[in-house]
C-alpha cells in the first residue's frame, strides 16, 4: 500500500468540493432494463466423488435473493450429461423433497447448503453415483434447460499438498493471528489454486476468503510461503462481537484447511467473480462483466482436487 502526503492546495480543494456539489444536486431517475434470463450452471466434481450440478436462471438486478426462492430457482426439469474419454453419462435429477433425513445430510454436504434450508425448500440437483472423479481426466459438461444449452469443460488435476501449516501471531498482537502455509509449486506454468477453511465447532463449514484463488505466475516451481486471513462471517457483526477479531484466528481455534488444485478456466472464472465482489461499493471500480467458464450460459463447472489438513492455533 502506498502512502503520500497531499499538498495543502489539494486538501483545501477536497474540503470545498462537497460544498460545491451540494449546490448542484439534481434528482436523476435511471431505468435499468430487464435482462434476458440466462441458463446458470453451478457444478463440481472431485476425486472419488460423484458430480453435482445445479441449474437455474439468472435473476434481474433488483430481484430478491434469499432461502425462500431456492425452490423456484432450482426446480429441475433439465437434462445434464458428462462426457469422459468419449463416453457420455446422463445425470439423474434428485430433489430434496424426495429425500429422507440421512439423504438430506449427504445432500447438505454435497451442495454446501444448510440442512435446515433444504428441509424448507425443494432443491433439485443432477448427479450420478456411477460416475466419480478420477485424477487426470477431463470432464465435458452439457446442460439443457427449457431449450437452452450450456457446455463447459474442466480437468481434474492432481492434488498439490501443503508442506506445512501453522498459526502465527504477528507483531504485538495478543492472541490473534493468521494461518501460514508453505508449499512446493510444480515446475509447470499455469497451476492455479483455491483456499477454503473453517473453524471446527464455530463455522458452518469450509468458507472461502475473498480472494480465495491464486496462480503460480510469480512463484512457478518455487517453494512459496503465504498467510491467509480468516473469512468474515455474519457472527463478526453481531452486537456482542469484538470488531478487533475480524479476519483473525485466535488461540484455541482448530481449523480445517482445504487447498484445491483447479484448472485455468475455473481459476479465471472464480477470480473474476471475486474481483466483482471486492469492488462492490467502489465508485472508482471499472465496470466489467463477470467471466465464466460456461459457453451458452453463466456460472462455473469446476473439477476440484483437494488437499485437506487441520491446524490447531497455539502460540
Amino acid at each position: 500500500m502506498f502512502h503520500f502526503c497531499p499538498s495543502r492546495r489539494l486538501s483545501l480543494s477536497l474540503v470545498l468540493l462537497p460544498l460545491f456539489l451540494a449546490g448542484c444536486e439534481k434528482a436523476i431517475d435511471v431505468e435499468i432494463p430487464l435482462g434476458e434470463p440466462l441458463l446458470v450452471v453451478d457444478g463440481r466434481i472431485e476425486p472419488g466423488a460423484p458430480p453435482v450440478v445445479l441449474l437455474s436462471r439468472s435473476q434481474n438486478y433488483f430481484d430478491p435473493v434469499d432461502a425462500s426462492i431456492l425452490s423456484t430457482l432450482y426446480d429441475g426439469g433439465g437434462e445434464v450429461r458428462i462426457t469422459v474419454d468419449g463416453e457420455a453419462t446422463a445425470l439423474e435429477e434428485v430433489c430434496t423433497a424426495d429425500l429422507g433425513e440421512t439423504e438430506l445430510l449427504i445432500a447438505s454436504e454435497l451442495l454446501g447448503v444448510p440442512i435446515e434450508v433444504l428441509m424448507l425448500s425443494n432443491v433439485c440437483a443432477y448427479t450420478s453415483f456411477g460416475l466419480v472423479g478420477e485424477i487426470g481426466k477431463t470432464y465435458e459438461l452439457e446442460a439443457v434447460l427449457d431449450g437452452d444449452t450450456a457446455v463447459s469443460v474442466s480437468k481434474l488435476n492432481p492434488p498439490v499438498p501443503l508442506d506445512s501449516l501453522w498459526f502465527e501471531v504477528p507483531g504485538t498482537f495478543d492472541s490473534l493471528g493468521f494461518i501460514h502455509a508453505l508449499f512446493d509449486d510444480p515446475d509447470s506454468l499455469g497451476n492455479a489454486y483455491r483456499w477454503s477453511a473453517g473453524r471446527q465447532g464455530v463455522d458452518p463449514g469450509l468458507l472461502y476468503p475473498t480472494p480465495s484463488t491464486s496462480e503460480d505466475a510469480l512463484f512457478n516451481g518455487l517453494l512459496f510461503e503465504f498467510n491467509v486471513f480468516r473469512p468474515i462471517t455474519d457472527d463478526d457483526f453481531a452486537d456482542d462481537a469484538d470488531p478487533n477479531e475480524i479476519g483473525f484466528y485466535r488461540w484455541g481455534d482448530t481449523v480445517t484447511v482445504r487447498w484445491d488444485h483447479i484448472d485455468r478456466g475455473a481459476f479465471e472464472a472464480i477470480r473474476s467473480m471475486e474481483e466483482q465482489i471486492q469492488s462492490q461499493g467502489n465508485p472508482f471500480a471499472n465496470p466489467s462483466d463477470v467471466a465464466t467458464n460456461i459457453s451458452g450460459g453463466l456460472g462455473f463447472w469446476v473439477a476440484y482436487s483437494p488437499f485437506i489438513d487441520t491446524v490447531v492455533c497455539v502460540p
